[in-house]
């Protein structure tokens, strides 16, 4: 029995040194971070866009999407979501739980979407003046045909400055509500990205002769580099600690993995005026900006508006964001600061409690 009992005791130290041992703990180090390797790789094909939606129109590239519904709505205001033309799309209807489209279908209204596409280099002649008159226009016109009344213009980022710039130009009352999220307007303090955009030192002309359309990852280098390392190795650090966490959510970090590192093509005629007309010379809102032979001036737009930005925006910080409302002649402007960054506010964890419902309420007040 006490041969038995030394085995026994020998056996268990043995197994205790195993687990300890530096080779156990290698192991178990190497497949932990093989876990995060294949995490990160499987991004690539994470589920996105999980809103049934069909296709009511379509342009070249763009397709006009109408979100279904399985109940009538009870809103009489559809609201039409302008996208930034450097993202895609599925952004605002990202995965169940962290979709804006179903927050705002849930809340009754008919939504619809207009998404740009895949640009590519057959459209570098292809200019904002073009996108605004004959892109936007027409999705205006048939969304507020379709409901036989107006609509909320949703507009996100340069999707925001985009429905300005048709708010601004549309005088037949089609637009009822502008909404704008982290929306760049005055660009005379426009953060590094206005440093690096300075006409003496960016090579406008240079870069979209080189490129008919300005790759997706070149916008993309400039985000990152505003916090490189948080951006860069610091992100595959924040995923090796949120993974040894049990209730961790890997399948939202992929799908933001993969709309992050999926940018879309800047056309190279959009891109020059984007850059040299609000960056580099602040046209907008110096009322110098001329789309389609008119001037797009903000006086212009008496609708009520909602100006949404985000406390720790460093893609379009609150110089650019908030100027919106002391150049338009709208009586009903509210000004909205929500916690987070120029992507989290809008899809992050925060959104359905800090953003959603106010952009819900102050719809459902001016239905």
């Amino acid at each position: 029995m006490e041969a038995a009992g030394l085995r026994s005791r020998v056996a268990g130290v043995l197994e205790a040194a195993a687990h300890y041992s530096p080779l156990g703990q290698g192991l178990s180090l190497f497949e932990h971070w093989l876990d995060v390797v294949s995490t990160a790789l499987g991004a690539r094909d994470a589920a996105v866009g999980p809103t049934p939606k069909e296709v009511i129109w379509r342009k070249n590239k763009a397709r006009l999407y109408r979100y279904e519904r399985k109940t009538p709505a009870t809103k009489k205001t559809p609201v039409l979501c302008i996208m930034p033309l450097i993202n895609r799309a599925y952004i605002l209807d990202l995965r169940p739980g962290a979709s804006f489209v179903a927050y705002l279908l849930s809340q009754g209204h008919e939504v619809y979407l207009l998404d740009w596409g895949e640009w590519n280099d057959e459209d570098r002649s292809l200019t904002l003046d073009a996108l605004l008159t004959q892109y936007m226009a027409r999705a205006v016109r048939m969304v507020a045909q379709r409901a036989s009344g107006p609509l909320t213009m949703l507009g996100y980022c340069i999707g925001g400055a985009m429905a300005t710039c048709c708010t601004a130009l549309h005088t037949e009352g089609l637009i009822k509500n502008l909404v704008l999220l982290t929306t760049p307007i005055d660009f005379a303090d426009a953060g590094p990205f206005g440093v690096w955009t300075r006409p003496e030192v960016f090579p406008l002309q240079e870069l979209t002769s080189v490129f008919p359309a300005v790759p997706g990852a070149y916008p993309d280098i400039g985000s990152k580099l505003l916090q490189p390392l948080p951006a860069s190795l610091g992100q595959f650090v924040r995923l090796e600690e949120k993974l040894r966490e049990p209730r961790f959510d890997r399948y939202g970090w992929q799908a933001m993995f993969r709309w992050v590192n999926e940018g879309v093509a800047f056309p190279a005629g959009c891109y020059r005026q984007w850059i040299g007309e609000f960056y580099q010379h602040n046209k907008l809102v110096r009322g110098e900006l001329v789309m389609d032979g008119r001037k797009v001036l903000l006086a212009n737009i008496r609708c009520p508006i909602l100006n949404v930005v985000a406390s720790s925006d460093v893609i379009a910080p609150r110089p650019t964001t908030s100027a919106i409302l002391q150049h338009v002649s709208s009586a009903d402007k509210e000004e909205v600061i929500v916690k987070g960054g120029h992507v989290g506010i809008v899809v992050g964890k925060a959104a359905a409690v800090e953003l959603w419902p106010k952009v819900g309420a102050w719809l459902a007040a001016r239905d």
